[in-house]
Formats: structure tokens, sequence, C-alpha cells
């Protein structure tokens, strides 16, 4: 990541959410919100340096679909780039839930990119405090990207901005009001 420059792997993880939510079936993980947080020239633009891109992936599907960009591009997304983001947001999702059942109160969620649950899960907001710890740079793009989505911050979203190859403190996420007694996740 360069300095000062928002990570391409939050950008690329929306957008493999946001394919996987308008065109796949079954949904493994419906992220409906994601396509709200790219605008429809970085998924077009995406989309086609992933197509451009197929002989890197794999030359005998780039022979198969020389003719048929979207099934290149269907099976890009859906066997190389979004498997290991769907599942694991998926499972991690399943195991708050349970957590949230069990008593917990916050959730932590580092390198949290353009992540959704709090816009998702809206009946959480007074029970359920989120943590998203991130690099600044990636912060800031996601709150221009809210914005642009008029998507307003609730009150239980804490932005926690902090640059992982630099320092791990706990004191940004004190800072933010995260308390160390109440029964937590993070992922």
């Amino acid at each position: 990541m360069k300095e000062n420059e928002s990570s391409l792997t939050a950008l690329l993880s929306a957008f493999s959410r946001a394919y996987h939510s308008q065109y796949d079936t079954p949904k493994i993980f419906d992220d409906y919100i994601a396509k709200d947080l790219i605008s429809e020239k970085e998924f077009s633009d995406i989309s086609q340096n992933m197509i451009q891109g197929i002989q890197f992936f794999n030359k005998d599907i780039a022979l198969k679909f020389q003719d048929d960009p979207e099934e290149m591009l269907k099976w890009i997304t859906q066997v190389q780039l979004s498997p290991t983001p769907l599942a694991r947001a998926a499972y991690c999702e399943k195991v708050l839930r349970n957590e949230v059942v069990l008593g917990a109160k916050q959730y932590v969620i580092l390198g949290a990119g353009l992540d959704t649950f709090c816009f998702r899960h809206p009946e959480l907001e007074n029970s359920l405090d989120i943590f998203e710890i991130d690099y600044p740079a990636t912060q800031q793009l996601k709150k221009k990207r809210l914005d642009h989505a008029q998507l307003t911050i609730p009150t239980n979203l804490h932005l926690v901005p902090m640059d992982f190859t630099k320092t791990f403190s706990y004191q940004p996420l004190l800072d933010e009001g995260f308390d160390n007694k109440k029964r937590s996740s993070a992922f």
C-alpha cells in the first residue's frame, strides 16, 4: 500500500461482493449495499481488467470463453476473486450473530475496507458497537463513498484509523469508546 492511498484490496473486495450480490445464484453472502460504494465506472473498469487478464488466471478458460467476455468475468469472480472474501464474510457474520445472542456488545473488524455490516443490520444499532479498524486513507475513502451513496454513519459505527504496517495499539480503539470489559468479537 502506498502512503496516503486507499486500499485496492478494499475496492476489489467490494467489487466481488457487489458482483456476487447482483449476478450469482445461489447467494453465499448478499452484500446488496456494496454496489453503492463503487462507481459504475469502477465496476466496469475492474470487470474489463479481469476479462483482459484471463490469461493470468487460466489459459484454457480464456480459450474456452474467448467469444464470451461475460462468462470469462463470471468464471474469474466465482473461481478466483470472490470465494475467499465471500466465505470469510459469511462465516464471520454467522459467528457474530451467535456471539450477539450470547451477549456480545462490541464487534471489531480489522482491515474493514468498505465493509457494510452496520448498514445491512440497522436492528443492531442500539445493542452492538462496531469498530472498524483500517488504514486512514481507506477510511477516508469509505467516508466519501458513504456520503456519495447517501448512507449516514450510524451512532454505533466507530471508524478507527490505524496503519498496521507501522503500529498496532489498543489506545485508538479505546479512544473511540471500546470497553475492554464488555463481551466482544473481532475478525
